[in-house]
């Protein structure tokens, strides 16, 4: 990105920010680790990085990698790098190329389990039936590896996190449904992330190819004294519908020219002041193509 376009998006950030409330950043001032997309139509979702960069380099205690997934039909673009967004040039060139697409998944890691390393950068993915299958994981999962069913897949796992294996447990498990069968998946997936919440902390993106699920818990929050112990909300979400058809999104770090059909975006903080709702903790979620497939709480 030139040096002039950079200026630019900073004054408008500047000015973005004057309109924020007061304080409100700094109540919510934290780690941004996760960030979903589903929409009915492709939308060019154009990341700046400023605030992924801001939350991968000094700013914060982000700086263990980052990775953010473009799916494209029964594909995906995939970049993934264990170093820090604010000094990477690869981010730089993820801002230069937004890819259209109707589903995309982000994350930036600070680790809590396995060393910063390209095999435990997420997105995860593996390709099942035809169709790449994605996982994006925010929380600690401490005594995982010693799950009754965590034992048979710790060979597959590549790298040595704790979301990882979870990854995989949860491919096995799906792999008892018919992948057509939305509604039965919806309920391992469901099942699975509350057996997960009594582990630890289970904020899951996962995407199958085709539809995106969803798990709210729990996460911690950076403040002035430190970092709190897991509190909700894990995970917020918002939604555009045809009111806002037409009509540009820009929030720090990421931005929409034109909003078209349904969309909706999950994010660990809110990305700006308006439209976003909290996730109680327990809440599943399965959408495709901009719509709310199934929900539940458990």
């Amino acid at each position: 990105m030139g040096q002039g376009n950079r200026s630019t998006l900073v004054r408008l950030l500047d000015c973005m920010m004057a309109l924020v409330p007061t304080g409100f950043w700094n109540r919510r001032k934290s780690m941004c680790e996760l960030f979903a997309m589903s929409a009915a139509v492709p939308h060019r979702v154009r990341y700046e990085l400023d605030l992924f960069a801001a939350e991968g380099g000094e700013r914060h205690r982000n700086r263990d990698g980052w990775g953010i997934l473009f799916a494209q039909d029964r594909d995906a673009y995939l970049f993934r790098e264990p170093d820090p967004a604010a000094t990477s040039e690869l981010t730089q060139m993820v801002v230069r190329n937004e890819r259209p697409c109707k589903n995309l998944m982000a994350h930036v890691r600070r680790a809590s389990r396995g060393n910063p390393a390209l095999a435990n950068t997420h997105p995860f993915d593996r390709v099942v039936h035809g169709k790449r299958n994605a996982f994006a994981h925010n929380g600690d999962l401490p005594g995982i590896e010693e799950h009754k069913d965590a034992h048979k897949w710790l060979p597959h796992r590549i790298g040595d996190t704790d979301s990882e294996l979870a990854f995989l447990m949860l491919l096995d498990r799906l792999g008892t449904t018919d992948t057509a069968d939305v509604a039965a998946r919806f309920d391992v997936f469901a099942r699975f992330a509350s057996e997960m919440r009594e582990l630890g902390s289970s904020n899951f993106l996962f995407f199958d190819g085709e539809h995106l699920f969803v798990h709210a818990d729990r996460r911690r929050f950076e403040t002035e004294d430190g970092v709190t112990e897991p509190r909700e909300p894990g995970l917020n979400i918002r939604h555009f519908d045809e009111q806002d058809h037409g009509g540009p999104w820009n929030a720090r770090g990421a931005s929409i020219n034109k909003i078209s059909g349904s969309l909706y975006l999950f994010a660990s903080v809110p990305l700006d002041p308006e439209g976003w709702e909290p996730l109680p903790r327990g809440t599943t979620l399965v959408l495709k193509d901009g719509e709310i497939v199934s929900q539940c709480k458990s």
